[in-house]
Order: structure tokens, then sequence, then C-alpha cells
């Protein structure tokens, strides 16, 4: 697990596939990783800090990064929709060139005059008119073929042009409230998510307190009737080299042989203690912690009816909260379709300003000039005729809309199948309880026996053996029975959508 953390946030950091972590990289992962790990020792109860269930809660939900990625998520999905708020507002395009300016000028009367030949001006008359006013030629035609280079050589300063457009959208048979309501769909979905998400960490939460309690609640069971054991074998040992009881040396092995395999149980119960100790750190996020010393009992009644945990599905489980988002979503999505194949309408308005420094515009309302200052409003339609690949996308929201209705109900059953499967493991966990006591209760007044019989030297080694092996296995069953029971009722009230650990 160590080395998937270290290769996932080298991943990250690093920004490029294949690259080596840095020094100080490997630090940082390795300190993440780290804090998973604590001081997991199961021989003493009296270190790290006792909390019940609620408070290990409490703590869970402000640090655990997968509920705080949720909520994020919740977050990120907001921003998504409130984005679309702006797509009513006016929008703005800006563009600007710049480069150099080529050499335009109107010719001026005196040119135009020295360009007339010796037979023109004989025929007497007015002399041309030139300038801007009467801008008849100018000293460049404006093309390659008849022009100098000289003319359009960066010397002539700057040309410049600058175009702002601005439009604000009127109508677009219901494009923008898609957008929106698709936006609200996103954020229905994300919070549905981030809710699933907390109820799975409280179920696990659930599941590793009571755990703890019952593996240690067996340890000390286990403990108990190994020490039992270790008695008999004293006193069996004893009685043989006084020659006297009753007992024989094959039943001093059994004793012996059933001593090391509670032994061996010993050693997986403080495995399995260490591991859920570590989870249940890992769930709250400190290292410090560990669960309180009241016995373990059973947490929650789950006794309503089971249509009460059905209609709380129905109104309260993420699940089922994101598949009618979903459902929501290609209905709209159906609806954009069918809208962008239709015009959008808006009012636009252009501003624009030109300079060239090299060009003297003609005073003519037919030119296109490079020198101006102007704005113009306007209604406008933007229609997108590429109808083809709009209405494949069009076609392919109503197969999707197809898809849901058939998904629904495949959902709503298994849901109501799941439902009815966890009712059905919190009233077998209840039943197995009460059935485990009475075993118990039993196997307690049989072991009491033998253990008369031991002081009286009249017990066998076969009935003492069996006499304590079962007790402490339906003393465990007990304790097994409640975890069942408990971790049921959570992973009941999970599927309901119900809080798994209530305030």
């Amino acid at each position: 697990m160590t080395a998937c953390l270290l290769w996932g946030a080298g991943a990250v950091a690093a920004g490029k596939p294949g690259q080596a972590m840095t020094e100080e990289e490997m630090r940082e992962s390795l300190e993440i990783a780290r804090q998973t790990v604590g001081d997991h020792s199961v021989s003493s109860k009296s270190g790290g800090r006792k909390l019940d269930l609620q408070a290990l809660w409490s703590m869970a939900q402000g640090r655990f990064p997968g509920i705080l990625a949720a909520k994020q998520t919740v977050e990120s999905a907001r921003h998504t929709r409130n984005e679309q708020i702006f797509l009513r507002l006016p929008s703005a395009d800006f563009s600007g060139f710049l480069t150099w300016s080529p050499n335009v000028k109107c010719k001026t009367s005196a040119e135009l005059k020295a360009e007339l030949t010796p037979s023109q001006l004989a025929l007497g008359g007015r002399d041309p008119l030139g300038g801007p006013d009467h801008c008849v030629e100018t000293n460049v035609a404006q093309t390659l073929n008849s022009s100098t280079i000289q003319n359009y050589l960066p010397i002539y300063g700057a040309l410049v042009q600058l175009n702002l457009r601005i439009t604000q959208p009127l109508y677009t048979f219901g494009k923008l409230t898609a957008a929106w309501d698709l936006g609200q769909t996103g954020l229905d979905i994300a919070s549905a998510q981030a809710e699933g998400a907390k109820l799975d960490h409280q179920l696990n939460l659930v599941r590793a307190y009571f755990g703890l309690k019952t593996a240690r609640a067996a340890l000390d069971t286990v403990k108990e009737g190994h020490e039992q054991v270790k008695r008999w074998v004293k006193q069996i040992d004893q009685d043989l080299e006084a020659g006297k009881g009753s007992a024989s040396e094959i039943d001093l092995m059994r004793l012996k042989v059933a001593e090391s395999q509670i032994e061996l149980l010993l050693i997986d119960l403080e495995r399995t203690i260490g591991s859920t100790l570590a989870a249940l750190r890992y769930l709250v996020q400190d290292n410090g912690i560990d669960v309180d010393e009241q016995d373990l009992a059973l947490w929650q009644d789950e006794s309503h009816p089971i249509d009460y945990y059905l209609d709380a599905a129905m109104r309260s489980r993420p699940e089922l909260k994101v598949l009618r988002a979903t459902g929501q979503g290609a209905q709209l999505y159906k609806k954009l379709r069918i809208a962008e194949l239709l015009p959008n309408f808006g009012l636009i308005v252009n501003f624009g300003y030109g300079y060239a420094g090299g060009v003297e515009d003609p005073n003519h309302g037919f030119m296109n000039r490079l020198n101006y200052l102007g704005a113009g409003v306007g209604l406008g339609m933007n229609w997108a005729l590429d109808l083809g690949p709009r209405i494949a996308r069009l076609q392919k929201a109503i197969s999707d809309v197809n898809i849901f209705e058939n998904r629904k109900r495949e959902l709503l059953g298994g849901g109501a199948l799941e439902i009815e499967r966890a009712y059905n493991d919190v009233v077998e966990a209840k039943r197995r309880l009460k059935a485990a006591e009475t075993a118990e209760r039993r196997a307690r007044g049989w072991l009491q026996g033998i253990r008369q019989s031991i002081d009286v030297g009249t017990a066998e080694g076969r009935d003492m053996n069996d006499a304590l092996r079962t007790y402490f296995e339906q003393h465990i069953a007990v304790l097994r029975a409640i975890n069942d029971a408990n971790v049921a009722c959570g992973a009941l009230r999970r599927v309901s959508g119900l809080e798994v650990i209530p305030k």
C-alpha cells in the first residue's frame, strides 16, 4: 500500500510521464504515507485517546481526504453551474492588429498638373483637383506588380487596428435555460455522490469500531480460557505425580494440545486487533486515538418494518438521487439538442478604431479606410447549418433517454432487493444473538459442572476440554453476533439513505 501511495504521489508531483521523483518529493510522500502508520500495540489498552463512535466520526468528517475531496467536488460543480449565469450577460470579443504602415498619399493638384502632357496643357482649362478632398489618384496602386517595395518598408509609422464586438443574447430557443438546468443537475449529482461517500465512510467506521471492540473482547475471552487450561494442566500433572484422580496421561496431552491451539488463536487475534486499529486510525486520520472502554453491546435497534426503509431510500438514498438527476440530465440534453437546430438572436454592438501613420485617407464615403473610428448597433442572428451532426446528436440524446428509463426500472428493483437483503441480515443477526446467548448459558452450566467434578477428582480430560472449548466458542459466537448485528444495522441504514451514525 505504501508503494502505491508513493508512486501515485510521484506521478502527480512530477508533471511528466516517467519522470523520477526528486528527493524533496520523496520525503513529502514518505511523510504522507507514514501518517497512516502508528503504534498499534495491543499489549495495553491505556495508549491513545479513548473516543466513542460519535466523537470518532466528528473527527473523521473534518480530516479524511476522501470526504474533503467530495466536498470540493460539490464546490466545483457549483462553480460550473454558476458559470451558466454569465451566458445570459453580454459577451465581448476584443481583437487587435499591429504592423507597419504603407506609404499611401493622395496626389496634390501640383503633382497631377506636373504629370500632364504638353498637348493636355495646350488645351487650357482649370488645373486638376487633388488632395484628400478630391483624391482622384494616389502615389501607389497598392499592388505588388505596379508599386515599388519602398512604399511598404517599415519607415512610415505604425498601422494599428482595434475592434470590439459585444453580443447580448435575446432569444436562443431554450439553450441558455437548458445550460443552467444542466449545471444544476451536475450540482445535484455531485451533492448526492458526496453524501454517498460520507455514508460509506460512516459504515466503514462502524465496521472498524465494533470490529476492534469485538476482537478485544474475544482476546480477553480466549486469554481467560488459556489461563483456565494452564491451571488444569498444572493440576492434572500434579495429580498424576501423586497418583490420585481419574485423569490419565492421554487426558494431560489432550489439554496441552488445546493449550497450544489457544496460543495460536491468541496470536491471530492480536494480528486482527492491530490491523483493525490501524484501519480505525486511518479512517479518522489520527494515530493517537482508540475506542472507548465501554463493553461491546447492541448499538442500534432497527425494528421498523421494511416499508419504512424502502420509503426512506426513495426520499434520501444518494444513489437514487443520482439516478433521478441523471434522468433529468438526459431529458435536458434532448431539449438542448433540439434547440441547437434553431438559430440564436441577439443585439450586436461593434466598436472599431484604426490608425495608419503612412496613409492619407480620402474624404469619400465609399472608401475602405485604414484610419477610422466607428461604432454600430443592430439585431444579429447566428444559425449553424451543420444539421447532419446536430441531428445525430439529437438522436443519441433520444436513445439516452430510452436507456435511462430501462436502467431506472432495473436500479429501482435492485435497490429494493438490496434493502430487503440488508433487512434480513439484521433480523438474522438478532435471532442468532438470542440463540448464541442461550447456548452460552447452557455451556456455562456445563463448564461449571466440570469444574466441580475436577475439584472432587472425578472429571475426565475429554470432558474438561470439550466443556471449556464449547463455552468459549459460544461466548465468542455471542460477541460475533453482536458485532454482526451492529454492522448489519449500519448497512441497512446505509442502503436506506439514513445517517449511519445518527447525531
